[in-house]
């Protein structure tokens, strides 16, 4: 018999590395100036909210609570994130930096998709955006329709230029990765990106594919990112912007996975796969930043139309699923966790660690203290401490480093556990499993949605907020 809760513990253990984790910690990547992948939204039952301290009613201080409200649906909110400030002026820098208002308007359209980069920006937040764009590339994607599918026809009839120009224009930013091309019955259609999961992960696997000494790094070094008005870590919506998956279905009781957390499920209904090179830990290297050697490059996947995107732009090597497959069981062979995209219909499967992903080392870095927290997958684990023999091997094995042991011996779990099974896997007497979290919410349905729906949470949180002044 097992428990019917998971034991927690509020307090952060201890934890080598804490420097790396450093770059990671608040709202940013700190001296990269990269914002940590972080998180995505769905229906939050009243259990989730109250994770993130957002009731109804009144808090610890008095003060009048919130709860937010599913924004799956919401068409109010959607036209809110659509209805961006009118911005007329250029910036001035501390420094006399002139930034050109079209980079302004940029960076506001930037944050507005996905989960953002973050309202408030600091000296350096245009960096990455007059790296990858000019001025005219600028005021071409600012003509593009925002968070839906578009033809270079649809672009035409918005920004009154020929249709033919429009294709050469969509062309041309999709193939040097800064919009998203899928091709549906021979035609191509275009979406616009966020940051994380986007144009900064293709850009900086177009560097690295380059040959060229030095690029990843110099692309790295690009600052972009800024901070949200009410200082959230990014953590504090209802789903992360990766999930975990659980390493098999024999950690799950009943060996019954749920739907859409099933990862061989997964790659094995798409016939187009690719295999590129991990973001995080290739930054690493380029940056001289140390992570665990065991832990492999050639481990992030690309399913169905966006594989075919990364064939198409150089940035993905395709495989076949059984070379997929043998990929992810090698890395939960290392102890690392599966996750993907938060989406039903996910392409994009990353192998990721608490000392090498930028994702989960950003949120061991505040300890799981999210919203999030609640669910990061649809299950919970739990754990009979009258089976536990205090053996110590899942504590060696978590790749979250969650576990340890309490005063009466018996193991206690803290809130960054992402339940990915990892310990139920090494557990001689199992005392652990994961169980169906019978409040998951529904999943959004893909990449783009996925993207609508971060921008939507956060219009809802008072997190996304354009930046309109001529000065910092």
């Amino acid at each position: 018999m097992h428990a019917d809760e998971t034991k927690h513990t509020q307090e952060p253990t201890n934890h080598e590395g804490i420097k790396r984790r450093d770059f990671l910690k608040g709202a940013a990547f700190g001296a990269v100036g990269m914002m940590p992948i972080m998180t995505l939204f769905g229906c939050a039952p009243e259990s989730a909210a109250n994770a993130a301290g957002a009731t109804d009613g009144q808090g610890a201080d008095g003060a009048p609570t919130k709860t937010y409200e599913c924004v799956l649906d919401s068409d109010e909110l959607m036209e809110a994130v659509l209805n961006e400030s009118e911005v007329t002026n250029d910036l001035t820098l501390t420094d006399g930096t002139v930034i050109p208002v079209v980079y302004l308007r940029m960076r506001n359209r930037i944050n507005r998709i996905g989960r953002g980069i973050g309202s408030t920006p600091a000296e350096n937040s245009w960096d990455m955006i007059k790296y990858l764009w000019s001025e005219e590339d600028a005021e071409h994607y600012l003509e593009m329709p925002l968070h839906e599918y578009f033809t270079a026809s649809d672009y035409a009839g918005v920004s009154g230029r020929s249709e033919e120009e429009c294709a050469a224009i969509l062309e041309d930013q999709a193939d040097r990765c800064l919009i998203w091309r899928v091709r549906r019955g021979g035609l191509p259609f275009y979406a616009l990106m966020p940051y994380i999961n986007g144009f900064w992960e293709f850009n900086e696997l177009k560097a690295l594919y380059s040959g060229v000494e030095g690029a990843v790094a110099e692309f790295d070094t690009q600052g972009i990112a800024g901070t949200d008005p009410n200082g959230e870590s990014g953590f504090d919506t209802t789903f992360p912007l990766f999930r975990s998956y659980p390493v098999s279905a024999e950690v799950v009781a009943e060996d019954q996975l749920q739907p859409y957390h099933d990862w061989r499920a997964l790659i094995k209904r798409n016939s187009t796969i690719t295999v590129s090179a991990c973001q995080c830990r290739t930054m690493w290297d380029a940056l001289g930043v140390e992570f665990p050697e065991e832990h492999p490059h050639r481990t992030c996947l690309s399913l169905g139309e966006m594989a075919e995107y990364f064939i198409e732009t150089g940035i993905g090597e395709q495989i076949t699923q059984d070379e997929a497959i043998e990929i992810v069981e090698d890395i939960i062979e290392r102890g690392m966790v599966v996750e993907s995209i938060c989406a039903k219909n996910a392409d994009i499967i990353c192998c990721c660690h608490s000392k090498s992903c930028g994702n989960l080392m950003a949120y061991r870095g505040i300890n799981g203290e999210g919203a999030a927290s609640t669910y990061y997958n649809a299950y919970v684990l739990s754990y009979d401490a009258d089976a536990c023999t205090k053996c110590g091997k899942c504590i060696e094995r978590c790749p979250m480093e969650s576990i340890s042991f309490g005063d009466d011996g018996a193991c206690v779990m803290d809130k960054a556990c992402v339940r990915c099974g990892q310990c139920v896997a090494v557990c001689p007497s199992s005392a652990r499993i994961l169980t169906a979290n019978p409040s998951y919410p529904e999943l959004p349905a893909d990449y783009v949605e996925c993207n609508k729906f971060f921008a939507k949470d956060r219009m809802q949180r008072g997190q996304l907020v354009d930046f309109v002044a001529s000065s910092l």
